[in-house]
């Protein structure tokens, strides 16, 4: 993640995409060197709505959540939106001076806490319940958990375990060429809607929005 406070937004934005970007890389150390998982993972608020901790799931020969079996322990949840590839071509003042080189815009959250872990299947099924709900809501016929027998739930949900990440720290970073003057910030958006790739077209709009949140 860059350290830079130019590309970084604040906790609300952060959480927001979040919600919008549920699957994460998580990451933690172990006795052998780093390790890490992908899972998606759900904000759990309080009754006053505010987010307190990340809750999700991995399977249980999954050796990623047994680091956390005797304590918890440090762990980072890295939710990525779009990126793409900047060439140093696309900067006018590249016919200035040259002094311009290639970068990457993206947009990502990085959430650092402590990992703990959740063995009660009756406290996740209303996490994978809200996490199928949201996934599923825009479908013509949505799954909902009760769509399947009971017993087979209660089978799958025996060969999962659930953790809990806290939300010690929170990073937002938006690189969209804010580092740079007005007519190098165009010509990166242009040349960015000239790509075919999607992701292109999604950052080269972010560069738009950007512009109207200042």
């Amino acid at each position: 993640m860059h350290p830079s406070p130019v590309f970084q937004a604040d906790t609300d934005d952060a959480l927001s995409f979040v919600d919008a970007h549920p699957f994460a890389v998580l990451a933690t150390n172990g006795p052998e060197g780093p390790i890490s998982a992908l899972a998606p993972l759900v904000l759990e608020r309080d009754n006053e709505g505010i987010a307190r901790r990340l809750v999700g799931h991995v399977a249980r020969h999954n050796p990623f959540w047994r680091l956390a079996e005797e304590k918890p322990v440090g762990a980072i949840a890295v939710f990525k939106g779009a990126d793409a590839y900047v060439s140093a071509s696309a900067y006018p003042s590249k016919k200035a001076h040259g002094k311009v080189v290639p970068t990457w815009n993206y947009i990502a959250v990085q959430v650092r806490g402590m990992l703990t872990l959740e063995s009660d299947t009756g406290k996740l099924r209303p996490v994978l319940e809200a996490l199928t709900d949201k996934m599923e809501y825009d479908r013509q016929e949505p799954w909902t958990v009760d769509d399947a027998p009971s017993d087979y739930i209660e089978r799958l949900s025996r060969s999962i375990i659930g953790f809990y990440l806290t939300l010690d720290d929170v990073t937002h970073v938006r690189k969209l060429s804010q580092n740079k003057s007005a007519d190098d910030k165009t010509g990166v958006r242009q040349d960015l809607l000239q790509s075919p790739d999607a992701q292109a077209q999604i950052i080269a709009q972010e560069i738009s929005n950007e512009g109207s949140r200042i």
